[in-house]
């Protein structure tokens, strides 16, 4: 997950903190199953929880790495030693997206393994990677990764289905902990939730593998958690439109909006989250604004 400016906002470190303090410990390298090996990338924070999650993933000798943690040397240092002490090696790098604490270790993982420079895939490659496209598969022994294209936390984000075992790498759309993640775009983002949600019970997807986070042992709960969360906050903000003034139209600014639902000192947290849901509502044309007194005025546009 990446840091976006809604975290940088006065309380939102503390909230993060206390939150942080509560989480379970995960160590530095745990076998989550046969065909999944989970290395953490060492670098915990407010926004990465424990850290970032990066899986090594088949059965034999050659293994798929999804996602390269945010470049902290001591990932690298044991994901080598893992490897060594394994007689393993990788045979293909996944991202599941690009925000730099899942992409960061990629060049000192490429100068550790030369070899791996052409076998980097990610939805949209960089130079010298190789693009993703949605339903591709990837295969080593023991392991089948069916790619998911979700974007909407960033519009480049890839699930991947372990067909072997019912399971999906959800990266940073779904988390081990929580029920809220920042997101590019919302709508897309609730799209992919859908999509989601389809392939869960399409597979008989139980287990989930979040970018951050503990293994998610019930990903269809966990996936209408995570819709709910934002269909409730939808219909909040369009509460507020229909409850400020029946009679006339309501010219509403996102503070005013986050005041009525949180009250005003919850601005700079909730705030970030209530534009989100209004860029949404006016994608959809559910909602419009204007430009009063060089302030941004939302309202309901009514059928």
């Amino acid at each position: 997950m990446s840091t976006p400016k809604v975290w940088a906002q006065p309380g939102w470190h503390d909230y993060l903190a206390a939150r942080n303090s509560r989480l379970p410990c995960l160590p530095a390298v745990t076998k989550l199953s046969e065909e999944v090996v989970r290395i953490m990338g060492g670098n915990p924070g407010d926004m990465q929880m424990q850290g970032t999650n990066t899986y090594l993933v088949g059965s034999g000798e050659a293994r798929i790495l999804i996602d390269t943690g945010q470049g902290f040397p001591i990932w690298l240092t044991t994901l080598v030693d893992f490897l060594q002490q394994h007689q393993l090696r990788i045979s293909h790098v996944l991202l599941t997206h690009w925000h730099p604490d899942h992409t960061g270790g990629l060049p000192a993982l490429l100068a550790q393994y030369p070899h791996l420079t052409n076998s980097v895939s990610k939805a949209h490659p960089d130079r010298g990677q190789t693009s993703i496209h949605d339903g591709q598969l990837f295969t080593t022994e023991g392991a089948t990764l069916r790619a998911l294209f979700t974007p909407g936390h960033s519009m480049d984000h890839m699930c991947f289905v372990l067909e072997e075992t019912g399971a999906m790498f959800t990266g940073d759309n779904i988390l081990g902990h929580g029920n809220s993640v920042v997101v590019e775009n919302l709508g897309r983002y609730m799209k992919s939730l859908d999509v989601m949600r389809e392939n869960v019970h399409s597979a008989a997807i139980e287990v989930g593998y979040p970018g951050h986070g503990a293994v998610i042992e019930d990903l269809p709960s966990k996936v209408t958690v995570y819709t709910r969360h934002w269909e409730t906050r939808e219909k909040m903000v369009t509460s507020v439109f229909l409850g400020a003034n029946t009679t006339k139209k309501s010219f509403l600014t996102t503070r005013e909006i986050t005041a009525h639902l949180y009250g005003p000192a919850m601005d700079a947290m909730a705030g970030p989250f209530i534009a989100q849901v209004l860029s949404k509502l006016a994608e959809e044309g559910k909602v419009s604004f204007i430009v009063l007194a060089q302030e941004k005025k939302w309202f309901l546009l009514r059928n």
